[in-house]
């Protein structure tokens, strides 16, 4: 298992790691969001799509409502899952089906990467570990 940190102090510094961390992915990793509301999980997914190309017209919003939305990107699907409502619902339908990103994911054991995203000062701090 490998273990990377990293700090952001502005918005635009989790987008631009979502971006970068689209690079390492083929197209049918599981990845698994820890973190408190509005410690940046939705943010990071925004910049993930764009890094994966999401197609024009679509735009990643928060699934809290939806549980879960799907976008096409040039490499496949992305599946974004919120269980922050949600007490059991299925999430292995979709293993396999694209890049699946489950926010508030601390009991799934089927992640194929652990980001947890922590407040600190004035900024966060997002350790990433590769399952």
């Amino acid at each position: 298992m490998s273990v990377e940190e990293f700090f952001c102090h502005r918005e635009e510094d989790t987008l631009e790691l979502g971006r970068n961390f689209a690079k390492r992915l083929k197209g049918k990793e599981v990845i698994c969001l820890i973190g408190d509301l509005g410690s940046g999980k939705t943010t990071f997914v925004k910049g993930l799509a764009e890094g994966l190309e999401i197609e024009r017209g679509y735009q990643v919003r928060s699934p809290t409502f939806t549980v879960a939305n799907e976008y096409p990107t040039k490499k496949g699907k992305l599946i974004h899952i919120d269980l922050y409502r949600v007490g059991d619902f299925e999430v292995e339908q979709f293993i396999g089906e694209g890049i699946l990103v489950i926010e508030w994911a601390e009991n799934l054991n089927l992640c194929d990467y652990v980001l947890r995203f922590d407040f600190e000062g004035e900024g966060r701090r997002i350790i990433i570990k590769r399952c």
